[in-house]
């Protein structure tokens, strides 16, 4: 009789903890879609666009023929009881990109999406890779 096992990477807001930076950085990378979003504005007004986080650090942000260029980066931080990474977008171009741009904490991570928030403003998105 053979096993065989398979090990699917994840990473929940408990998880990060215990992986390093390195290998938080190494898992964001990718392409989403906004598949929720509180705040400013709404929904609607992401779902559109798709958003390609690349490994360099820059965020391209595409709607059509509307193409918006960035950065993004993630860092442990400690002055928050809660969360213990954040990640800073910089982008700007119109008022979907302005909005944002800023630091989020990093609500959940896993393989497969983004939860970030902001608490000050009450915003919050959720990134889901395509």
């Amino acid at each position: 009789m053979v096993l065989a096992a398979v090990l699917v990477t994840s990473c929940t807001k408990n998880e990060l903890n215990n992986i390093s930076i390195a290998e938080a950085q190494s898992i964001l990378p990718g392409s989403y879609k906004v598949n929720d979003f509180a705040g400013t504005g709404d929904l609607a007004q992401y779902q559109d666009y798709t958003f390609e986080f690349l490994n360099s650090g820059v965020l391209v942000a595409t709607k059509g023929a509307e193409t918006y260029t960035g950065t993004w980066t993630l860092v442990s931080i400690n002055t928050d009881p809660v969360y213990d990474r954040e990640v800073t977008i910089n982008i700007d171009g119109n008022d979907e990109m302005t909005a944002l741009n800023h630091s989020w904490f990093v609500k959940n991570m896993t393989d497969v999406t983004l939860n970030l928030i902001e608490d000050a403003a009450g915003s919050e998105i959720l990134f889901i890779k395509i």
